[in-house]
């Protein structure tokens, strides 16, 4: 069972340096609809690659999308290297970029993000531009039809 608001408020209070990106952010930014996950770009580096294994310790994460889904905890990586990491935990799945499509590396999401309080934290959540510039980019059914929804939300709010 997943309880996506557990791995989030784990997140908002964890040192861990990231911007909340994908369907999570755009429910905040006022959509409708349903996220199977949380998507978040991370600071890539080795630190902060170890602080997020620390913090997801307790509920299990494993890699989803490798053979046998090893363990997120430790392993062969090089964490010098930029990658993505697509896990599951006991808290649901999450997935971790160091880059968002249309948009950037981490500081280049960063720099339009925005910030809410929520359970207790500071949370960053991608810019509702560059979320439609990035599912635009994506052009899965799904996110075009989130970019109709985002792009109707951001006409509302210049009214």
């Amino acid at each position: 069972m997943q309880d996506l608001q557990s791995l989030l408020k784990l997140l908002i209070q964890s040192p861990v340096d990231f911007v909340l990106v994908g369907g999570f952010a755009a429910v905040l930014h006022g959509c409708n609809q349903t996220t199977r996950d949380i998507d978040i770009c991370i600071l890539h580096s080795p630190e902060q690659v170890r602080l997020l294994r620390d913090v997801l310790r307790p509920h299990r994460p494993r890699h989803r999308m490798k053979e046998g889904n090893p363990p997120f905890l430790a392993g062969p990586e090089d964490l010098s290297k930029a990658q993505d990491f697509y896990l599951v935990t006991d808290l649901g799945v999450l997935d971790i970029v160091e880059r968002v499509e249309g948009v950037g590396r981490y500081f280049d999401v960063l720099q339009n993000s925005e910030e809410i309080e929520m359970y207790g934290g500071a949370c960053r959540i991608i810019g509702i531009d560059d979320l439609i510039k990035s599912k635009k980019r994506l052009g899965r059914h799904r996110d075009l039809v989130t970019v109709m929804e985002l792009e109707a939300i951001l006409a509302e709010k210049k009214k």
